[in-house]
């Protein structure tokens, strides 16, 4: 097997499960261009846009030896080797970039893919269940990340007032992030009714008078933490209180359920069940997905009823009801003692629920 790579200390672990899974297919190579499952193995960002769903090089894994061949164009090749992949024992195949960089790479019956060509064998959803566990170091990691998202929100939030646009706001989030090696990949911001009446509420010049709610997405070693905190210019009504404390029992609700062995879409009937029985209308998850399986992604998919998908342990769930105005979202380790939630600062206040402190309303 190939040498271990400094960038991952954890990645021999995570190239002999795809060995195994390989092996399992009776397959010599596996060909991998999925972006989840390039930042899942090196832990390296493996974009140049952010807004597009493809990475910017190729991995070719041999079954037997575990050595691999890393294909990329002239551009990114040498940036790939000085950064992101600096140190990894591979065989740099690099082409023009007028040149498709995945035509020498091996392909037929005896060639699995997470994004096959024609004549390979499909392996997306066989590998997507291989990384949906994190290893011990990505756990770690993941909560590093987790707590520097949570402490960029926070530094945010208490910079707001009354009067600053969601742009504004928006723009200080991202510099909260970045300023610690984090990528926003989902950065949204509402101002006061904006929080109700859209669920993904781009920034706008919309100033804010009594209420701001901040979202981010936020990347760092190829993981993901979600957060959602929301601000009050002044103390909250009680219909408002009352409104995010039945949105917390439905959180709940959810948390509750995503154990190991769990099926997801009994996991989301579970969470979208408490709607109703906290006192919310029965449909208001209609007007938003609830979150689903993340870690790599900011979400791998919404998941749904029909989800026949199995939580494993040392997996990751992002869930993110909304309802009542108002909107929470966590980061959280599936484990056979119940969920970890992640995304947390001591400085953010805090409310109690079903046995975990949750984020409350910061009120300025």
């Amino acid at each position: 097997m190939s040498a271990a790579f400094p960038g991952a200390p954890d990645f021999p672990e995570k190239r002999d499960r795809l060995c195994e899974l390989a092996a399992r297919h009776g397959l010599d190579a596996l060909v991998l261009r999925e972006p989840a499952t390039l930042a899942w193995l090196l832990g390296a960002r493996v974009h140049v846009p952010q807004t597009l769903d493809s990475a910017c090089f190729t991995v070719l894994l041999t079954a037997a030896t575990g050595e691999l061949a890393v294909a990329a164009n002239a551009i990114e090749a040498p940036r790939l080797r000085d950064t992101e992949l600096a140190g990894l024992a591979a065989d740099w195949r690099t082409v023009p970039w007028w040149e498709n960089r995945d035509a020498g790479l091996p392909t037929g019956p005896r060639t699995g893919s997470d994004r096959p060509g024609p004549h390979d064998v499909p392996l997306a959803a066989e590998i997507a269940r291989v990384r949906r566990v994190l290893t011990g170091h990505q756990q770690e990691l993941l909560a590093e990340v987790a707590r520097d998202t949570a402490e960029a929100a926070t530094d945010t939030a208490y910079g707001l007032a009354p009067g600053r646009t969601e742009r504004q706001a928006a723009a200080a989030l991202a510099h909260a992030l970045l300023d610690r090696g984090l990528d926003p990949v989902v950065l949204l911001a509402a101002a006061d009714e904006r929080i109700a009446l859209h669920r993904h509420p781009l920034p706008t010049d919309r100033a804010a008078t009594g209420r701001l709610m901040l979202v981010a997405c936020a990347r760092r070693h190829g993981l993901i933490a979600s957060i959602t905190r929301t601000v009050s210019f002044g103390a909250p009504s009680e219909a408002g209180r009352r409104d995010y404390a039945r949105l917390l029992e439905v959180e709940r609700a959810f948390l509750d359920a995503s154990l190991p062995g769990a099926r997801l879409g009994d996991v989301f009937g579970a969470g979208v069940a408490a709607y109703a029985a906290n006192g919310l209308p029965a449909d208001e998850w209609h007007r938003h997905h609830q979150g689903g399986f993340s870690g790599t992604q900011p979400r791998e998919f919404p998941a749904h009823h029909t989800s026949e998908e199995l939580l494993p342990e040392g997996g990751v769930v992002a869930w993110n009801p909304s309802g009542g105005g108002w909107k929470t979202e966590d980061t959280a380790l599936v484990r056979a003692e119940g969920v970890r939630t992640l995304v947390h600062d001591p400085r953010w206040p805090a409310v109690p629920c079903g046995g975990r402190d949750r984020p409350d309303i910061l009120t300025l």
